[in-house]
């Protein structure tokens, strides 16, 4: 993993509200240098910890890794994340009641997960342009002949996890956000787990990006200033009780 703590900051200051913020991909990884995104870097020079956790499946870091990955989505992938967040807090590093998880597209996805944990660690969720129904996603996309997520799960790893099947299970407040020209994760992902997300009693944020296509790299300054200036509010008064 990668951890990026606040300038200045050390153990005698105490433990940080931290953002646990994995990458996309999830076949991909991050680097140490220049954070394309400006995702950790903004977090980061707000007071935020930021920890980008290299879980398996993720590339670049050997076969073992990567290959670890398949049928693990919303599993084992998602274990990682979690003892990230564990090792944070044995190390005085994390507050334990102050830890957020923020993702964007399979990290979004990973934001969804999270929200339904059976060992809750997160204080709240924020999912950008999230794969929120993996069925509909990769059936309707990947390969034609595959009818069902379990024969996609045999066939390349896929997931048995299904954010949308899991709404019912939803414990921490949820803040979604999508562009509505995303070409790779499509809109209809925040419209249908929206509706499901209220249809079963559940209170959140879903907040559209007008214009705005998938990746960070495409989003204009309005979008940029409507999405930061929002995750900053979402964070500091609706993270969990009394806001991160």
């Amino acid at each position: 993993a990668i951890l990026d703590l606040p300038a200045g900051w050390t153990k005698t200051d105490g433990p940080l509200p931290t953002v646990i913020h994995p990458h996309g991909g999830p076949w991909a990884r991050d680097y140490m240098g220049w954070d394309g995104s400006g995702f950790v870097p903004f977090l980061s020079s707000r007071g935020y910890a930021v920890l980008r956790p290299q879980y398996r499946g993720s590339s670049g870091l050997g076969r073992e890794l990567w290959l670890a990955g398949d049928r693990e989505w919303g599993k084992k992938m998602q274990d990682d994340k979690d003892d990230g967040v564990k090792y944070l807090i044995e190390q005085g590093l994390a507050d334990p009641n102050r830890v957020a998880f923020f993702g964007w597209s399979y990290g979004g996805y990973s934001a969804l997960v999270s929200l339904s944990r059976d060992e809750q660690l997160y204080q709240c969720a924020i999912a950008g342009a999230a794969v929120a129904d993996a069925e509909k996603q990769y059936l309707g996309r990947r390969d034609p002949t595959l009818k069902t997520l379990d024969e996609w799960n045999r066939h390349r790893g896929g997931t048995t996890v299904n954010p949308i099947k899991e709404v019912a299970e939803v414990n921490i407040p949820l803040l979604m956000i999508h562009g509505d020209v995303d070409r790779r994760v499509m809109y209809y992902h925040l419209k249908d787990y929206q509706k499901a997300f209220e249809a079963a009693g559940k209170t959140g944020e879903f907040i559209t990006l007008k214009g705005a296509d998938h990746f960070y790299n495409t989003l204009m300054f309005t979008h940029q200033q409507q999405l930061y200036t929002k995750m900053l509010d979402y964070l500091a008064n609706d993270c969990g009780p009394g806001g991160l």
